[in-house]
């Protein structure tokens, strides 16, 4: 009997162990089949199959806050920004008054559940009267690592700069002169010398060395010096490019490709910047040697995706309503998305002056200048809006697509 027990109790031991690895197992498997979020899930906060849902919100906020953006005064409203987790365009109102006479419009009256009017302070005539003052301040006194736009959201000017730069005789002088005029704008700080560490490969960049994609990396001959890919660029009949940010050119440098991943070490020899602007605009193009082992393509990096590791361009778009999502790919930050903080903005690094900046509420890393900068059509295929230029945490958007 004592001996039956024992099988027994064997038995029952080994099946639940049997049951326990069983469960274990299953449970494996499914935390593994877990599929990451895509970037723009994360911005939202949902869940990748809600994507294409959400993305129809933003496309049909952007087209009435396209529709209702002239119709308001810029004495009684102070600027438009849109939600498209909440679906609703909020208006800054100074006179309510004026509200009733926006909705009974005709282009409006069938999208008022879709309006939000909050109150605010300053009205888009004094805030664009202010910002002209010290985008000219800007321009005179040259602050390094400084950039300045209205935020729709905070209904204000917002000046931002690098903690590193703060006490430059420039820097000061130009803060010194803004309060002077009483504007009272929003002052931002941020530590901007956190270089991106190494990596480790993930990747072996062989695998990669031929395709050439729009946030891969460039490096310098040097070995140190990085950017980032914006896109494939093409003079007819047969003139062909990599364009990125014109800051990365180096005199009678050479360039070669850097993937995602890699040490820092040199890869296939893409050619020599032929062209570049740093003033205005911060644009450059690298000629393609003609024996170069490279083939551009026409889609953007995104292979931490399981399953949309190219994004597909389709065509070039501008987003038009402060609010929207905007990404970027880029060799150290991967794939990331943002909100658009302003359609326009000034940057200067203390001896070039850019202006006409898209402004995106959005961390990047050293290197990834010059990436391309996209919003999503679906999963799969984009819209490119511009190139990464560079920034204060907050980072600026060059308008390069709509001025060349």
């Amino acid at each position: 009997m004592l001996q039956i027990n024992t099988i027994m109790k064997d038995t029952y031991i080994l099946i639940n162990v049997l049951f326990f690895i069983f469960t274990l197992s299953n449970y494996l498997t499914v935390h593994c089949q877990v599929e990451p979020k895509e970037p723009l899930a994360k911005l939202w906060n949902i869940e990748n199959d809600e994507i294409p849902q959400y993305l129809s919100i933003e496309k049909n906020l952007s087209m009435v806050d396209g529709i209702l953006k002239p119709l308001l005064d810029d004495d009684n409203f102070g600027g438009t920004y849109i939600d498209v987790i909440q679906n609703m365009i909020f208006v800054n109102t100074l006179n309510f008054t004026k509200v009733e006479q926006i909705k009974n419009l005709t282009e409006i009256r069938q999208y008022i559940n879709l309006l939000n009017f909050i109150r605010a302070s300053n009205s888009t005539a004094k805030l664009s009267s202010r910002f002209q003052d010290i985008y000219n301040l800007a321009n005179s006194l040259m602050p390094k690592e400084c950039m300045g736009y209205i935020n729709s959201k905070t209904n204000n000017i917002i000046i931002a700069t690098c903690n590193e730069s703060r006490n430059e005789s420039s820097n000061i002088a130009f803060i010194n002169a803004i309060n002077d005029r009483m504007y009272y704008p929003i002052f931002i700080y941020y530590n901007c010398r956190k270089r991106p560490d190494n990596v480790t490969p993930s990747l072996n960049s062989r695998q990669i060395v031929t395709r050439v994609l729009a946030g891969d990396g460039i490096i310098f001959e040097n070995a140190v010096d990085k950017c980032s890919i914006g896109f494939w660029a093409r003079i007819p009949p047969n003139e062909n490019f990599i364009a990125t940010a014109g800051h990365c050119y180096e005199q009678d440098a050479y360039y070669f490709l850097f993937p995602w991943n890699s040490r820092n070490e040199l890869g296939v020899f893409i050619g020599t910047m032929q062209y570049y602007f740093e003033e205005t605009i911060d644009f450059g193009l690298i000629s393609i040697d003609n024996d170069s082992d490279i083939q551009p393509v026409p889609s953007i990096r995104n292979t931490d995706s399981e399953q949309y590791k190219e994004l597909f361009i389709d065509d070039v778009i501008l987003v038009s309503s402060n609010g929207a999502h905007l990404c970027f790919s880029g060799v150290f930050s991967h794939v990331k998305c943002g909100y658009v903080a302003a359609l326009n903005g000034f940057a200067t690094d203390g001896d070039y002056f850019r202006e006409n900046l898209f402004i995106i509420e959005l961390a990047s890393k050293f290197g990834d200048s010059g990436g391309p900068v996209f919003s999503y059509k679906n999963l799969s295929h984009v819209s490119l809006n511009g190139i990464l230029s560079s920034g204060v945490t907050i980072f600026m958007i060059i308008l390069v697509l709509s001025e060349l």
